[in-house]
């Protein structure tokens, strides 16, 4: 039974819609790939299967009819197979290209909307703490300078 205060091990960033895009992009992108070696795989094991047969019942000198009917269902078989094979390249294709678009677009307007405003936030900042460090030395030194009745040689 899972706990109703389990935290995700991987957390999404939904911070920033663009680096959502670009991170969604990519995952589409792996996801392209992953399918198409996976698609492309089955696919050709099924077509080697069914053009085996084929082959085998091409290459007997006499048919019975359910010889035939096995060549024809196999020649079926493996038009199916290649056909689904386009679609399914054609659909990972379409995803592919929607995948690296979407993580183009996120990943330039990440950079250019959100990216610069928060260096330029940093630099910012990191302007103002050396600011307050300068003067904080300034105000330290002055302290510890002795005054200049302090210094002068006393009369007798």
């Amino acid at each position: 039974m899972a706990s109703a205060n389990m935290t995700p091990s991987l957390s999404v960033p939904t911070d920033n819609i663009y680096k959502f895009a670009c991170l969604f992009g990519l995952a589409l992108i792996v996801v392209s790939i992953v399918s198409f070696v996976s698609i492309y795989t089955s696919s050709l094991d099924r077509k080697i299967r069914y053009a085996e047969i084929v082959i085998r019942v091409e290459a007997q000198p006499q048919r019975s009819k359910a010889d035939d009917d096995l060549l024809a269902l196999n020649k079926t078989l493996l038009g199916v197979t290649k056909e689904n094979e386009r679609l399914a390249s054609s659909v990972i294709g379409a995803a592919l290209c929607i995948g690296i678009l979407l993580s183009a677009f996120g990943a330039h307007r990440w950079h250019h909307t959100v990216q610069q405003r928060d260096d330029k936030l940093a630099l910012l900042q990191v302007e103002k703490l050396e600011a307050e460090i300068a003067k904080l030395k300034q105000e330290t030194a002055a302290a510890h300078l002795p005054t200049a009745t302090q210094n002068t040689p006393m009369s007798a």
